[in-house]
């Protein structure tokens, strides 16, 4: 029987993307994921994480898919401009973005694609690219996409995405007030995966506090809380090493085996 979702990590990087051996178990590229929910192709975010793997392993047939960004800071952008089914001219994208400052999601994508930062702007691609704004709700094919605000500075946007009883929630640059904020749980309430941001420790958090990220605990609170099947924290300090991560992750299964570390190259079928 085939999965009715199926996602793979391709970057779960926060901040900046990073290199070495210390951080070749987790991936040092910054935020992507693809995800595939019946017949509809989606990207999550377009770090650096977006161009780690072959485009064939996303697109076996056309290059048709919606890409879904929670917002346009430079780390969940960088992998955009030289994504090549972009080029291709039979290819069709559709990008979801929220308006804000009163920026369109063409706007905000063009102040990184655009001279003097980027020799091309969005018009250069040479298949058709669709920007529309993010609502509360809308539909993918026979795929349902939810949306809700995060708490990040400038905003962000938190996505549910359902296919025939199975929903991914993803949750990136999430700054929570507590471990039990009420709408996001209602919002990623019994869901199938979640994708939680968890880059700090409680140690580091207070000087890091309003940066909009959430705890290693917290992030593990708020898992429990909403009740989801499996959780991958994801949006790793740029210094944290692989032996950092495993040891935060042994502490944190040994209280909820659904809860893992993120790492790039992990796939997921529910």
């Amino acid at each position: 029987m085939q999965a009715t979702i199926c996602l793979k990590l391709l970057g779960v990087r926060g901040t900046v993307p990073v290199h070495g051996e210390q951080f070749r178990q987790f991936g040092g590229a910054t935020s992507s994921a693809f995800l595939r929910a019946g017949d509809e192709a989606f990207i999550l975010d377009a770090g650096t994480g977006l161009l780690t793997q072959p485009v064939g392993s996303f697109f076996p047939g056309r290059h048709h898919f919606t890409m879904l960004l929670s917002h346009a800071h430079v780390d969940h952008l960088m992998g955009l401009p030289m994504f090549s089914p972009l080029f291709d001219s039979e290819g069709r994208c559709d990008v979801y973005l929220k308006t804000r400052s009163g920026f369109s999601a063409q706007q905000q994508v063009e102040q990184l694609i655009a001279p003097p930062l980027w020799p091309i702007r969005t018009d250069a691609f040479r298949g058709e690219m669709r920007f529309h704004d993010v609502p509360p709700s809308f539909t993918v094919g026979g795929v349902q996409v939810d949306t809700m605000d995060s708490i990040h500075p400038g905003g962000s946007t938190i996505y549910k995405i359902s296919c025939e009883g199975k929903s991914v929630v993803y949750a990136t640059d999430f700054e929570p007030a507590d471990d039990n904020p009420e709408a996001f749980c209602q919002f990623a309430k019994g869901c199938s995966l979640l994708l939680l941001d968890a880059q700090y420790t409680d140690e580091e958090y207070p000087r890091v506090k309003g940066f909009g990220h959430s705890t290693i605990s917290r992030s593990i609170a708020i898992a429990r809380r909403c009740g989801a099947e499996r959780t991958l924290l994801v949006h790793h300090d740029p210094n944290r090493t692989d032996s950092q991560l495993l040891e935060f992750e042994r502490a944190v299964r040994e209280i909820d085996a659904g809860i893992s570390f993120g790492r790039a190259g992990e796939e997921i079928c529910l």
